[in-house]
């Protein structure tokens, strides 16, 4: 993306970000119903999993960042590996 692109992403996603929780609401409620108005069923099913998996995936990276930083910023330092994978015996 170019410059201008970006910076029209930027806007949009800043004016998303600055909408009340209903606000939000009533506008996904509304491009939902406009968006699949003239699309098959199977579509709708493939434009909806998109927009699922998109979020997915945004949520992930998130919740990775806010881990990350948790983790940079006190002396938490956690054995996840050690709590996941059993450990081998020894004889």
């Amino acid at each position: 993306m170019n410059n201008e692109q970006n910076e029209k992403v930027r806007e949009f996603v800043e004016y998303i970000l600055n909408l009340t929780p209903n606000e939000v609401g009533i506008i996904a409620a509304a491009l939902g119903i406009i968006l699949s108005q003239p699309l098959s069923a199977m579509q709708q099913n493939t434009i909806g999993n998109f927009f699922e998996l998109l979020g997915q995936i945004i949520l992930t990276i998130s919740a990775q960042g806010q881990y990350v930083n948790a983790t940079k910023d006190s002396n938490y330092s956690p054995q996840v590996v050690n709590n996941v994978l059993p450990t081998k015996k020894r004889q």
